[in-house]
């Protein structure tokens, strides 16, 4: 397992060495193309995180070394208590007011990028314009589909394999596709924090605030245009 955590790590991390530079250099030809689809569909986020689930969950042996429930076992599924339901609650909450912050500070430090950022995360990701039911869809498919696909790799098989600060440092550069900004490094931060709730309590606790998180992020973006 750790021989196929590093092979992902280094390729991951070349694959997306290359969409910084691109941005880095040609930002107008990198926001066409990431905007030339519109709307991200609900069916693409889907295919997008169906990938990592199984390299997640067939990384750790399922079939091979572990049946089912010795897979969810290794991958750090398992019950929470209602006590570490409000730990949750509150690590989301805290989550979302250092995104405000981190915001704030990428318009103030870097405003050109981040209104290039601005344009493309408006286009692609932005629930605005849709009817109240579709956008609880959309938040519910986002939320869901990333916690899905992201936690069950990189804190639920990567994480034990090659450490908190490896497995942050992997899914930071997920995110790098919008340049070298502020907020890729939020999402480090981000992540060393839900290693930590991982490593505390459980991946499932990781899975339910990662899709919380997303889930209210896209709401108030409806509700509240942030």
């Amino acid at each position: 397992m750790i021989f196929f955590a590093l092979w992902m790590f280094v390729v991951v991390l070349a694959q997306n060495l290359v969409t910084l530079l691109a941005f880095t250099y040609a930002p107008d030809a990198v926001g066409a193309v990431l905007t030339s689809g519109g709307r991200v569909s609900v069916p693409l986020i889907i295919i997008n995180q169906l990938p990592l689930l199984a390299i997640g969950v067939l990384g750790v042996g399922l079939g091979v070394r572990r049946n089912f429930r010795e897979t969810l076992a290794r991958l750090g599924y398992g019950p929470i208590t209602a006590r570490q339901l409000g730990v949750v609650a509150l690590f989301v909450v805290a989550a979302l007011a250092l995104e405000f912050a981190a915001d704030a500070l990428f318009q103030v430090l870097q405003p050109g990028l981040y209104e290039r950022v601005g344009e493309i995360t408006g286009t692609t990701q932005s629930p605005i314009g849709l009817s109240l039911a579709s956008a609880l869809l959309f938040a519910t498919v986002i939320g869901l589909g990333a916690a899905a696909g992201e936690e069950t790799l990189f804190r639920g098989a990567v994480q034990p394999a090659l450490g908190i600060v490896a497995a942050s440092v992997l899914w930071a550069s997920l995110h790098v596709q919008y340049g070298p900004s502020i907020v890729v490094a939020y999402i480090f931060v981000l992540s060393i924090a839900l290693g930590i709730l991982r490593n505390r309590i459980n991946t499932t606790a990781t899975f339910i605030a990662h899709a919380a998180y997303n889930f209210i992020s896209v709401l108030l973006t409806y509700f509240l245009s942030v």
